[in-house]
């Protein structure tokens, strides 16, 4: 049948209309100005680590001190997360993503503007608020424009991120050394804002090239209304519908987080006390893991095409559950030792690397901002009782058996993982039905329901981020 033009005859079947016009949604193949708010999220935190050394001794603080002042950070990450959804949700997580981008850049430099305990303890706590902010709505945009693209973007970006990191570090551990805290923290925060300057009006700009795209295309379909927006009251219908499953998620997304922090906050700790070694061979090790991490997030998006999501949650876990074992015991085994902990680290590294971008995805596509926030909320609680169960019990069994309940996690959650396995995209798209779609099925956005475990990825593909 030869192409006809848009709306010459209306007795034409809606599916062959559809089949014959082209999908007006722009494929995001180089999110480029994403890309860079990732490495950016990765940078600017990295370098105020570096120099928590010295703000400690700048303002004069004991180690309790200094705990009390990171907890307010902790503290004012969890509030800004309880409203940080709403807020992406009522003005755009674009808005949202570059003016916490600016704010968190501007931030920066407060904690080396800090003369005593407790303004360092403030200083910690806004930029922990406009950190969880900018998380919300980065990852949040993400899984709009991956949605968007057909293309599983996320692990790639967090990859970019966990880069963005390594990069931060090593720069601020070079600055360090040469700069004061409040001259280093101020150059890198002027840094980011020109960054955030540069790429924000480029995302801004792709969002509303795809909003109205997307506008368009609704406006063309048969048998659909102009996306004039959700309501409050249909938000919180769907919000309901996928909360549980949201939670499951969480649960998963919660494991990983303590295996993660895990192995960030005790690795070095335990190559030196537990198989003797150096520093320099402990900081290695650790370094090691982090790159396992990166590289892994690199190869997530072929590995989700090939094998799907349930099998890199499912057998993430196993891998992770395995290499955090050999990396505990390796000073038990006979004939083991560094070397085969740095390759249980390795192991590690690769097995988690891909599972939270997973469940963000998920999470975001379930619930839009809001699922995102249930899974930082989630993972926080991960990574902030990670290091009191260990601590407690390391100091009772030793730090190899402490090490070990990352491995009871993973297993755990691998399961988790295989009971979602329905609320996973498939390995590859479904083909799509021969009749006309449903109103639900036209109307529906990515936040709603399945019907089936088993959703076409073209249909989420036209859907409206």
């Amino acid at each position: 049948m030869s192409a006809r033009p848009r709306g010459a005859d209306s007795s034409l079947p809606a599916q062959e209309s559809a089949a014959a016009l082209p999908d007006p949604t722009p494929k995001t193949r180089h999110p480029v100005p994403l890309a860079v708010f990732f490495a950016l999220v990765g940078f600017v935190p990295a370098n105020w680590l570096v120099r928590v050394p010295d703000v400690k001794a700048q303002v004069g603080a004991s180690a309790g001190d200094l705990g009390l002042a990171l907890l307010c950070g902790s503290l004012g990450s969890l509030a800004a997360l309880t409203v940080a959804a709403r807020i992406c949700e009522r003005f755009g997580t674009r808005r949202v993503l570059v003016v916490a981008g600016f704010a968190l850049c501007a931030i920066l430099v407060l904690p080396g503007l800090a003369g005593s305990v407790r303004a360092l303890g403030a200083a910690l706590a806004f930029f922990g608020m406009a950190q969880s902010t900018f998380n919300i709505a980065l990852n949040s945009t993400a899984v709009e424009v991956a949605t968007a693209s057909g293309n599983p973007l996320m692990p790639t970006l967090h990859g970019i991120f966990s880069v963005g990191g390594l990069v931060g570090a090593a720069l601020g551990g070079l600055l360090a050394d040469h700069l004061s805290p409040v001259v280093h923290l101020g150059l890198t925060a002027l840094l980011g804002l020109a960054v955030t300057a540069t790429a924000g009006p480029a995302l801004l700009r792709s969002g509303r090239a795809t909003a109205a795209a997307t506008a368009a295309a609704a406006a063309t379909a048969p048998g659909t209304a102009a996306p004039d927006g959700s309501s409050d009251a249909d938000r919180a219908n769907s919000w309901r519908r996928v909360r549980w499953i949201v939670l499951a998620f969480g649960l998963v997304a919660a494991c990983t987080a303590f295996g993660e922090y895990a192995s960030n906050n005790w690795a070095a700790l335990h190559l030196r006390q537990d198989l003797g070694a150096t520093a320099a061979v402990a900081g290695y090790g650790y370094a090691t893991y982090a790159c396992a991490i990166a590289g892994g997030r690199f190869l997530g998006a072929r590995l989700i095409r090939r094998l799907g999501e349930t099998a890199v949650l499912s057998g993430g876990f196993a891998l992770a559950a395995v290499g955090v074992l050999v990396a505990s015991w390796a000073g038990h085994l006979p004939g083991a030792g560094l070397p085969v902990a740095f390759a249980g680290y390795v192991v590690l590294g690769l097995g988690l690397a891909n599972v939270y971008p997973v469940c963000i995805s998920r999470a975001g596509a379930l619930g839009g901002p809001r699922g995102v926030s249930r899974i930082s909320m989630s993972a926080s609680l991960g990574i902030l009782s990670q290091g009191p169960l260990i601590g407690f019990v390391a100091d009772r069994r030793g730090l190899p058996l402490a090490l070990s309940t990352v491995a009871v996690l993973a297993v755990l959650a691998a399961g988790v993982a295989f009971a979602l396995r329905g609320w996973t995209r498939p390995r590859t798209p479904a083909p799509a039905t021969s009749g006309p779609p449903t109103a639900a099925a036209a109307t529906s956005g990515t936040s709603a329901t399945p019907t089936t475990p088993t959703t076409s990825a073209t249909s989420s593909e036209r859907s409206k981020p």
